[in-house]
């Protein structure tokens, strides 16, 4: 699955960066001949290019920053059939496939088994994290009329193990416990909406940085040939 999102991520960036590079390579084209500047068909080369280069710089430096946040802060890359975000410094929130497949995990013991099944809204507030869990029905409660069963668990994003259970109740008595707590339906965020809010949160000093980089390589890539440009032209 991996492989497959980068061809395609691939195949999107190569077209991107053949038509904006015509585009610029057209207008570099027109200035360098209403302005007669030498080594045209460098300067038309190099604003060709721009768009690649551009591309191809935060593309490098992107995968090795997500690498590093997934190394360092737990937040999955984003690429392929796994996603993962923490949940605190021993649980994460992790999914297969599709993020409405959502569960818990343990950071060193493997699956979450209590309250085991799947993750169906979370509410952020502050540091805490509250997580509402549809509860797996055991064998022999397999049953069409038996009311299914919730979890509200809570966790403390930069505490280690502060997982509690609040409440384990069916349909009607999870409603009045969230609204006991102010955990209102429209605040809630879905597994795929705190995944991407976990890649945000993650990527908040990584982004910017990476764009002042790829862009003061571009701006030193010019500065260079309009100096050498400039130099020829002073030759006698």
């Amino acid at each position: 699955m991996l492989i497959i999102s980068l061809i395609i991520f691939s195949i999107i960036a190569l077209f991107v960066a053949t038509v904006l590079g015509i585009i610029c390579a057209l207008v570099a084209r027109r200035i360098v001949r209403r302005r007669n500047l030498s080594h045209k068909r460098l300067i038309v080369l190099l604003a060709a290019l721009t768009p690649a280069i551009f591309i191809g710089l935060e593309a490098v430096l992107g995968l090795i920053g997500s690498v590093y946040i997934s190394e360092t802060k737990g937040v999955d890359l984003g690429f392929g059939d796994y996603w993962q975000a923490p949940l605190s410094a021993s649980h994460y929130l992790c999914a297969v496939d599709m993020p409405e497949t959502a569960s818990i995990e343990k950071r060193e013991k493997g699956p979450y088994q209590e309250g085991s099944g799947r993750v169906e809204h979370l509410w952020v507030l502050n540091d805490s994290v509250f997580v509402v869990i549809k509860d797996k029905k055991a064998i022999s409660d397999i049953d069409a009329s038996s009311p299914e069963t919730y979890s509200l668990y809570l966790f403390h994003r930069h505490e280690n193990g502060a997982d509690t259970l609040l409440n384990r109740a069916d349909t009607l008595q999870l409603a009045e416990t969230l609204l006991n707590r102010n955990l209102e339906a429209k605040t809630a965020l879905t597994p795929d909406d705190y995944f991407n809010r976990a890649q945000r949160e993650a990527h908040k000093i990584e982004e910017p940085v990476r764009h002042t980089i790829v862009i003061a390589i571009l701006l030193a890539l010019w500065a260079a040939l309009l100096r050498f440009t400039k130099k020829k032209e002073c030759k006698p």
